[in-house]
């Protein structure tokens, strides 16, 4: 099982696309999650082409043929972290680089590469974001899903999804037309 893999199940697909609109559509139909290797109990990675990699405990049953058990906030928090870098792979960011150059950092300096100061103001919230590394901004967007999974949605992140989800000229939300 350690290179087991599968597309998305449709619960999983309609999971990504409330949490991102139509963000991540380009990539829905070739996204794969794949199986931590054995005994990788709590780490998760994403890398580009839509691969996903989730320990087998975020499945429900513990079994990767079951969907991945969304409703806990932990688990949907931290597939939404994996699926933001691939959003941000789309806007032209080096992720996979970016994260390693931060993990060898944060190692040699024992800093957290996930910390960031929460602002109470949705403005500032949503700069910080802005000026965020790609790990901190999958922290960000990891605790507004786990709050939102946990039906305590953060106002303090309300433009930050918006800016994730915007719709670029000539799309449209979903179940939406241009005419909208």
């Amino acid at each position: 099982m350690m290179f087991w893999r599968r597309s998305l199940m449709p619960v999983e697909t309609a999971f990504v696309q409330r949490i991102f609109g139509i963000a991540l559509d380009k990539l829905l139909p070739g996204m794969r999650l794949h199986v931590r290797r054995l005994g990788d109990t709590r780490r998760a990675l994403s890398l580009g082409g839509g691969r996903i990699y989730l320990p087998r405990s975020f499945f429900e049953h513990q079994d990767p043929r079951q969907a991945l058990w969304l409703a806990h906030p932990v688990v949907a928090g931290i597939f939404a972290h994996e699926l933001l870098h691939q959003w941000q792979r789309l806007q032209g960011r080096a992720v996979t680089w970016e994260a390693l150059g931060l993990h060898l950092r944060a190692a040699c300096l024992r800093r957290n590469p996930y910390h960031y100061q929460v602002c109470a103001d949705s403005q500032q919230m949503l700069q910080c974001f802005l000026d965020a590394s790609v790990e901190q901004q999958g922290q960000i967007w990891q605790d507004h899903v786990q709050a939102l999974v946990q039906g305590q949605p953060l106002a303090c992140m309300g433009l930050i999804a918006e800016h994730v989800c915007q719709v670029q000229p000539g799309q449209t939300r979903p179940g939406r037309t241009n005419k909208d």
